[in-house]
């Protein structure tokens, strides 16, 4: 009988661990960005707060996130392209990873160009796959 409560008492304490490393992009809340070349941190987090109207949240402290947001092959020879990756706080598992360009699908779209428009096409890809 001492056995089966010690191994009862083993199994909840240990579930709220499992369930801490068990990290999803649909548990993601907090997110923090990290600093990027040409600013395109800046424009993510507009966009973030743009798009996600407080359901998703910028934390500047990345000990309070949930997920960091990290920059990946973002060189200076190309302002053009952008690939970022969403992954856990201890940086082992990519929750989500996108890339995107600053051209547009659409005939004439002119309204922005650069590091705006990565930006907008990037969040728009997270708030896509969130959703799923």
């Amino acid at each position: 009988m001492k056995r089966i409560f010690a191994a009862l008492l083993a199994l909840f304490i240990a579930l709220p661990l499992l369930a801490q490393s068990a990290m999803t992009l649909a548990n993601v809340r907090k997110v923090y960005v990290e600093k990027m070349p040409d600013n395109l941190d800046q424009y993510l987090i507009s966009e973030i707060s743009k798009k996600f109207h407080g359901s998703l949240t910028i934390v500047l402290n990345q000990s309070e996130a949930d997920a960091v947001m990290k920059g990946v092959n973002l060189t200076a020879q190309n302002t053009s392209n952008g690939t970022v990756q969403l992954v856990d706080p201890k940086g082992t598992t990519v929750l989500w990873s996108g890339s995107a360009n600053d051209r547009n699908m659409m005939f004439l779209d002119l309204k922005h160009g650069g590091q705006q428009k990565i930006a907008a096409h990037l969040i728009d890809q997270l708030k896509k796959a969130m959703q799923k």
